[in-house]
């Protein structure tokens, strides 16, 4: 959140001519209509997953609709699915599980609502909402797909999410959060007058301050952050 405390502060359109003590310095924030976004459970957006309005006569983009996409960090792995695991871990003191990722959106509409379990693979999906519908299968830095490198910057790492999509298409409308060169965008600024308060999601929500072209802009800032989760029970067994 922000709040300015400047008086007589002229706005990005402002031409009435009056006198005012600065001018510029607004926030710019690049928004994506997407409904619920931010985070779900806890789970930190990570992207957007872009779907076409085609027209039907003419297959022209009509506009577009966006579904958040969020990351599970606490996916419940085996690390030794088959085989004698058991025998083998009480001998060598090694753990069953390991949490790893996943990406999933919030359902809509007549998407399936089963939880969804491999077995055979050895990983659990642990959700407290039915309506997650996963749409990767688990994934971590050791993952084939993975990139090598340990700090990837804000678009190559959203590169990296999409490639654990499971469906071409997703991986090709994948957006990450920090991505305003994609389609889709709204672009708000908002001028620092005294007492305007702005409420957003600056996870979710690129932002930026433009230059201050007069006076000095004064402002409080502050962040609300999520409760952290809490570690799974079959952590660390």
């Amino acid at each position: 959140w922000i709040l300015y405390l400047n008086d007589n502060w002229a706005s990005h359109d402002d031409d009435s001519g009056a006198l005012m003590t600065g001018s510029g310095g607004e926030l710019r924030a690049f928004c994506r209509n997407g409904g619920w976004c931010g985070s779900s459970d806890g789970n930190l957006q990570v992207g957007w997953l872009r779907k076409d309005n085609i027209n039907a006569t003419n297959q022209h983009v009509l506009d577009f609709e966006f579904d958040p996409i969020f990351l599970d960090s606490w996916v419940k792995v085996e690390t030794c699915a088959g085989g004698k695991y058991h025998e083998e871990s009480d001998e060598n003191g090694a753990t069953k599980w390991r949490p790893m990722s996943a990406l999933y959106r919030i359902k809509k509409g007549n998407r399936s609502t089963e939880m969804r379990r491999n077995g055979r693979a050895g990983y659990e999906f642990h959700r407290q909402d039915p309506q997650r519908e996963y749409l990767s299968k688990p994934f971590g830095p050791d993952s084939p797909t993975w990139p090598s490198q340990l700090n990837l910057e804000p678009l190559e790492f959203a590169k990296a999410l999409a490639l654990q999509l499971s469906n071409k298409e997703f991986r090709d409308n994948f957006i990450g959060t920090e991505d305003i060169s994609a389609p889709g965008i709204d672009i708000i600024d908002v001028s620092p007058y005294a007492g305007t308060l702005v409420l957003f999601d600056s996870v979710v929500v690129p932002h930026e301050v433009l230059e201050v072209k007069g006076g000095q802009r004064l402002a409080v800032a502050g962040w609300f952050h999520e409760d952290q989760q809490a570690f799974p029970d079959w952590y660390g067994t």
